[in-house]
């Protein structure tokens, strides 16, 4: 946090040759400082029912699997294109923050602890596909299905 002023400020100091007065300068840095997720201009709530079919443990042949998490959460940004998204993905074992970003209807999103970081990507027709990498081993364990 200690690097935000100063980069916002350099980010409002105008070229060589232009005049701008401290009220801009100051306004421009105040806009900066509270554009969050609950302050962007456009938001979107974020909700996909996930259904995955298909389970693969590092190395060993996939194996059929009925896994169905939900992710929920919201997405905020200058305009309803592109969006950066806070979320949470519950299953039957855990709940587990993300960040991320959409791109249209598409989604990616990743989060998790040290120990295991969940990775997600959702394409624009709804084909899925989810990671989980853990530390311990290593270790990875792939889901594919859709999320809608």
């Amino acid at each position: 946090m200690r690097w935000m002023i100063p980069l916002a400020i350099i980010a409002c100091t105008p070229a060589v040759g232009q005049e701008t007065s401290a009220a801009a300068v100051a306004d421009e840095h105040s806009m900066a400082e509270t554009l969050t997720l609950e302050t962007a201009p456009f938001r979107q709530e974020i909700k996909r029912l996930c259904n995955f079919v298909t389970e693969c443990v590092e190395n060993e042949p996939c194996t059929e699997t009925e896994f169905t998490p939900e992710i929920t959460g919201i997405g905020g940004g200058l305009s309803a294109d592109d969006l950066v998204v806070q979320a949470e993905m519950v299953t039957d074992a855990e709940t587990v923050e993300l960040l991320g970003v959409t791109s249209g209807k598409s989604l990616s999103l990743s989060g998790g602890t040290f120990a295991a970081r969940h990775m997600i990507t959702i394409t624009e027709n709804g084909a899925t596909r989810y990671t989980v990498h853990y530390a311990d081993g290593p270790f990875v364990i792939s889901y594919l299905g859709t999320c809608n």
